[in-house]
């Protein structure tokens, strides 16, 4: 048996226990490092993070939010007794999918020394230990602490979409939140988490919705109401808008999010095809604009790109928030990712 032959199999080996254990392989023979870079520079294998890999076909299989989890608990593995903070946090509770702030593993330490980025650990110094819980055999801060450590060391957006899904996956109220970090003194970022938790909104149903209502914060825009009911003038069943603004008039915009998951998924979709899930939101925009319901439809890329939004948001008439300029996110630089 020739020594390539040997080398793949104890890569094989080493990959086939870290997928049963739903991690990332972490090798520790030098021989086995230098045969996984190998293949690294060939593409076959990936290396997320320094010291930790998995087959490039495997990768790829993986959705967002287990690339996360599966790194994540390679970690935990290797760095035995570690607790996660933060947005690594996030991500263990299911608050978050989003690949952008899990540029490096967030740890919460209680000596002062061993605080600070060290290759792709960020370790964050607590004067107390922080509340904890297990997850899947990880050691994450508790939902309280993450939420409250997001809007702290997050900008706007990523810590008020982590904040408003943490509160609807746990079934908390904006309440419960603001009055955990009302109590709270004297912590670095203490004035932005309380900005967020005002603001988070629960009844957002996903983290595009989220992302989209700060969005609108953060352009200046007066916050809608999300999950607005309204009832049809056709036959008085139910209709839901995304968002609903009321004008200095008193007439109403609803504000439609309009996303692939909407019309692929069959959780969404009731398992009718998309020609039919299609019509129904003609028909739901028709009969909101038979109550003198003005409706603007964007996308997410216009949410990300901003201008479009914007303009749409501009030609729609939505009120403006004067107090939005006293945002303590102003000249904010978010250094956790």
């Amino acid at each position: 048996m020739d020594m390539q032959t040997k080398a793949q199999q104890r890569i094989d080996a080493l990959f086939q226990q870290a997928y049963s254990q739903y991690r990332l392989a972490l090798p520790t023979e030098p021989k086995d490092r230098r045969a996984l870079q190998r293949r690294t520079r060939l593409g076959t294998v990936v290396m997320p993070y320094k010291g930790l890999y998995i087959g490039a076909a495997k990768w790829n299989e993986l959705s967002y939010a287990e690339r996360i989890i599966w790194t994540l608990r390679a970690v935990c593995s290797k760095y035995l007794d570690i607790v996660l903070c933060g947005p690594s946090a996030a991500a263990v509770h299911g608050f978050t999918t989003n690949l952008k702030t899990q540029r490096y593993v967030h740890i919460a330490v209680t000596e002062r020394s061993k605080a600070g980025r060290h290759g792709f650990i960020f370790a964050h110094y607590y004067k107390d230990p922080p509340p904890t819980q297990e997850i899947d055999g990880m050691l994450v801060t508790n939902a309280m602490q993450t939420m409250m450590d997001c809007a702290r060391m997050l900008d706007f957006v990523n810590s008020f979409e982590i904040c408003s899904m943490g509160l609807r996956k746990r079934r908390l109220s904006n309440e419960a939140l603001r009055n955990f970090i009302g109590a709270k003194r004297r912590l670095w970022g203490i004035i932005r988490a309380r900005y967020v938790a005002q603001r988070a909104d629960p009844a957002c149903e996903n983290g595009g919705e989220a992302v989209a209502l700060a969005t609108f914060v953060e352009l200046g825009y007066k916050q809608p109401r999300t999950q607005v009911v309204f009832s049809s003038p056709l036959d008085g069943h139910e209709i839901r808008g995304d968002f609903c603004w009321e004008r200095d008039d008193g007439s109403l915009v609803v504000g439609e999010l309009d996303g692939r998951q909407k019309y692929t998924d069959p959780a969404m979709t009731n398992g009718a095809e998309i020609s039919d899930v299609i019509m129904r939101e003609k028909d739901r925009e028709s009969e909101l604009n038979m109550l003198r319901v003005l409706v603007v439809r964007f996308q997410m890329r216009h949410v990300y790109e901003r201008e479009p939004l914007r303009k749409r948001l501009e030609a729609a008439r939505i009120p403006h928030d004067s107090a939005a300029r006293l945002s303590p996110f102003r000249g904010f630089r978010c250094t956790a990712y």
